[in-house]
């Protein structure tokens, strides 16, 4: 079902408006999805609310049948989820279907951890006293991840979030909404009951605000840009919701002259062409002594220039287009303005 998810319900958006869904690697538009903003994210928390008290006393064991459901349908249907994922985010096959492996697992770890969710005894300083602390839900718990990895970033947040009894309203990117449709497509198939989990897809300022204001969400997780996560960090501030930010990451690699030199830039490719180079860790610049840079550059170019990039439904495709044309227009800015302040190119460098 394309559409959003609430209240166990597939809806399109409120207002009626709908998002092109791309394919990176092809520029057509391969699907259409609602495009929901406040109101759509209202009712997501008024209904994610109203099953909190549901989902909270369901008893782990119970949450832990429907999150190992879950995870077993992932392992069944991994082939045609990672086609879904590799159509709208241009990931390799492998790259996409190592992701739903993965997601099975956080799935099924966070099934275990539902029974083990333990209190704690405190030694008291009177004899007549006894202290001791449990583990409660915190409620509804909003949810906006970023496009790079539209499995990875979602699973690990809503099994974790649904083990705990808590209750969720889920943001996925726009630009890989289809994925998220699917996991969630896999909820409903393995019982999670209608209102605990939702999934709004629409205008990320609004529904983020949303979030913030609303005083049933008590804790909201985001994976974006710094920029954003500022903002988030400042609303949260004026309503004490709690946060869980994964921004963007800065990584500098030192290579020092000590080293297997062709071991490192072999993996100094891959680690720099992973995803197209869309990971929080994927390495920014490269700080070589310069008794090894010329040695360096020549390794790492010619192991760069041997990776094939194309669509990644192509079983020999080892890196997949940028997720949309602004992006790669920023990238290809970046080359030429590094080129104009006097950067060497040595291999690619290019629109294909």
């Amino acid at each position: 079902m394309n559409k959003n998810h609430i209240n166990g319900t597939w809806l399109d958006a409120l207002s009626g408006d709908t998002w092109p869904v791309v394919n990176p690697a092809t520029e057509a538009v391969i699907n259409s999805v609602p495009f929901g903003g406040t109101a759509d994210a209202q009712l997501a928390v008024d209904v994610a609310q109203t099953a909190f008290p549901v989902w909270k006393n369901t008893n782990a064991w119970q949450r832990a049948d429907i999150l190992k459901k879950v995870a077993d349908l992932m392992r069944t249907r991994s082939k045609e989820l990672a086609q879904i994922t590799v159509s709208e985010a241009g990931k390799p096959m492998a790259e996409a279907l190592g992701e739903w492996v993965v997601a099975a697992q956080f799935f099924e770890w966070y099934a275990e951890e539902a029974k083990r969710n333990y209190g704690r005894v405190i030694p008291a300083s009177r004899n007549n006293k006894r202290m001791s602390v449990i583990a409660q839900p915190i409620g509804v718990v909003g949810i906006i991840t970023a496009w790079n990895f539209p499995v990875w970033n979602l699973c690990r947040v809503w099994a974790a979030a649904l083990a705990a009894g808590c209750t969720i309203v889920a943001k996925p990117s726009e630009y890989t909404p289809l994925t998220a449709m699917a996991l969630m497509e896999l909820l409903v198939a393995a019982g999670i009951p209608a209102g605990v989990a939702n999934l709004v897809l629409g205008n990320a300022t609004e529904i983020g605000e949303t979030l913030l204001a609303r005083p049933e969400v008590r804790k909201i997780h985001f994976v974006g840009s710094t920029r954003v996560g500022k903002l988030l960090l400042e609303g949260a501030s004026l309503t004490n919701t709690k946060l869980s930010l994964e921004l963007g990451g800065n990584a500098p690699c030192l290579i020092f002259p000590d080293v297997n030199l062709e071991a490192v830039a072999k993996s100094a490719a891959l680690a720099k062409s992973r995803n197209c180079g869309q990971v929080c860790v994927s390495p920014q610049r490269f700080l070589v002594h310069q008794d090894i840079y010329t040695d360096f550059v020549e390794r790492v170019s010619a192991h760069m220039a041997q990776l094939k990039l194309g669509d990644g439904q192509d079983a020999n495709t080892q890196i997949g287009p940028l997720i949309n044309a602004r992006q790669r227009e920023q990238v290809e800015q970046v080359v030429q303005n590094s080129i104009a302040q006097g950067a060497k190119l040595s291999t690619g460098g290019n629109r294909p």
